[in-house]
């Protein structure tokens, strides 16, 4: 190497914390900040360089590079006020093999030195060892933030399935339990406003009303009564009202009913840190972890409630049609809508006529579907007469009942159950093969049989097939323990039954809470087509 001219050295120094880097059983102090830069301040001391230019990031993960301290040393890279880099190890660098490549390369291109202590790493000399090994370098770097995140995900898994709240403040309506830090106990001032939100709720008050009402009583919105109680500030003046989306995660919130819902949130992925919130379907809930605020039934109700809403439409009085969003049109698949006239009697009196029709057929014609009219007082009295009829079933023999309930269940789920097992069961066996490819190609590329290049494109695509059958056998596990459900919705079923055993009328309520929909044939079909298809149980009749 060319003896270096000391006084056309430009120096910076770079150092990164995060904590997957922590070491945890030093506390963090052999890889602090502090201790990177004083290392990094001497290495360059005892080269005899002026003082260099320092860069940090702190609680900064590496997986990517929209890092400040980073960002500007690379902008004074790039004006040319330096021409060397220090960094203790190339995981400071970054832990994204395909990014650190790009900006590794670019930092070359510009004429900047680049030093990496740990693995003895100076591309001053061309014929250095390290140089050759560092694809693998970021390639193992990356690995083990990936490795790192899946454990830390596994433990919180199993945190969450142990049913720990582990958050820093309870949900509102709920204290931390002084003598179990993982455990709720219940605020008895703010529970009652929670009560009062499900109450409305369940009477069929929007979120928004809900959230006006509140407002104009002067009742603090949780934002404001966590800043009055533990005295959390929050800059957002809007936060210290009630709306309707507070009012929302009220009532999605399954600590109400008493159980624990986690994985609510995640990241992307590793690389990408962006907080996304999951489908409902993805929680882990533990169940009966502390004592509940609402009836599990009542919470569950404004569950089905807020699916509902999106196809809800209200009549004149605002209160919302019994039927509305549950009939289908037997041929198209298309709602059926609600309609209204008016017929005189002979004394003049106006009387509605309520009824209604395939919307495809309202909107296109005869060409496109054919009329389904149906009177709402017909399908109430058919709808009714089912109901009787099952609720006298289940009462008058039970046991009956429940096996022919549970014969409905396995002949509607077991064969998709099976299929999805058969599919489960061939992805993990395909994933098993994927980590065997994956270290088989590295070794071939460590003992020379491929170029790095080579191992790269190999990397790539079966990371991408990795990633995609992970994300079906999630699902798959989901379907599989939904359908699963066979006694829980059985018993749920057969309480419902009883429970509207004696029904003369049909409101909406009742409705959503008894009916998944019911699939109407065309006007000209006699007789008329009409199959009830039931929460939990789908066809029963």
């Amino acid at each position: 190497m060319a003896q270096e001219v000391k006084s056309t050295i430009r120096p910076a120094i770079y150092a990164r914390l995060s904590n997957e880097d922590m070491d945890t059983s030093k506390r963090g102090v052999s890889l602090s900040i502090k201790h990177q830069i004083d290392m990094l301040k001497s290495y360059v001391k005892d080269k005899g360089w002026q003082t260099p230019k320092v860069f940090f990031d702190d609680d900064r993960t590496g997986t990517n590079f929209n890092r400040k301290g980073f960002q500007d040393m690379y902008a004074e890279a790039q004006n040319g006020a330096i021409n060397v880099i220090v960094i203790k190890d190339t995981s400071r660098f970054g832990r994204n093999w395909v990014q650190s490549g790009l900006y590794f390369e670019k930092i070359e291109e510009m004429g900047i030195r680049f030093i990496s202590i740990q693995e003895s790493l100076d591309t001053a000399d061309p014929k250095c060892p390290a140089l050759k090994m560092l694809p693998f370098y970021f390639i193992f770097n990356e690995w083990h933030s990936q490795t790192t995140s899946e454990k830390i995900r596994a433990v919180l898994t199993k945190q969450a399935e142990q049913g720990k709240y582990l958050a820093a403040y309870a949900p509102y309506g709920f204290d931390k339990d002084p003598n179990n830090k993982y455990g709720l106990i219940v605020d008895p001032i703010a529970a009652e406003i929670v009560k009062r939100i499900f109450e409305m709720r369940l009477q069929k008050i929007s979120q928004g009303a809900i959230a006006r009402t509140l407002n104009a009583e002067g009742i603090p919105s949780p934002s404001a009564y966590k800043k009055e109680k533990h005295g959390v500030k929050q800059d957002n003046a809007r936060a210290h009202k009630w709306s309707s989306s507070s009012v929302v995660m009220i009532i999605c919130n399954p600590a109400y009913c008493g159980d624990i819902g986690r994985n609510k949130v995640g990241c992307a992925s590793y690389k990408n840190q962006k907080q996304l919130r999951k489908p409902f379907e993805e929680w882990i809930i533990t169940a009966d972890m502390h004592e509940p605020i609402v009836s599990r039934e009542d919470w569950q109700k404004c569950q089905d409630m807020r699916k509902d809403d999106k196809r809800i439409r209200r009549k004149a009085d605002g209160q919302t049609a019994p039927f509305t969003g549950l009939l289908k049109c037997q041929d198209c698949g298309y709602n059926l809508v609600r309609t209204s006239t008016y017929y005189k009697l002979a004394s003049g009196e106006k009387v509605p006529l309520v009824g209604y029709n395939c919307g495809t057929y309202g909107r296109k014609g005869n060409t496109a579907c054919t009329s389904h009219y149906t009177l709402e007082r017909d399908l109430k009295a058919l709808v009714i007469a089912d109901i009787r009829e099952i609720a006298g079933n289940v009462i008058q023999d039970e046991t009956a009942a429940r096996e022919r309930f549970y014969a409905i269940k396995a002949q509607s789920s077991g064969a998709r159950i099976n299929a999805d097992k058969t599919a489960l069961k061939r992805i993990n066996k395909r994933l098993a093969e994927l980590d065997k490819l994956l270290q088989a190609a590295f070794e071939k590329s460590i003992l020379g049989g491929d170029t790095s290049d080579m191992f790269a494109e190999y990397a790539r695509n079966y990371e991408a097939e990795k990633q995609e059958l992970t994300q079906q056998a999630n699902e798959l596990s989901t379907s599989i323990e939904r359908q699963s459900q066979t006694e829980n919705d059985v018993d749920t079923f057969i309480a419902l039954m009883k429970k509207y055993s004696d029904i003369t009328d049909l409101d909406r309520a009742t409705a959503v809470d008894l009916i998944e929909k019911i699939a109407v044939s065309a006007s000209a079909v006699i007789p008329r087509e009409i199959t009830i298809f039931y929460n939990l149980m789908g066809k029963v009749q």
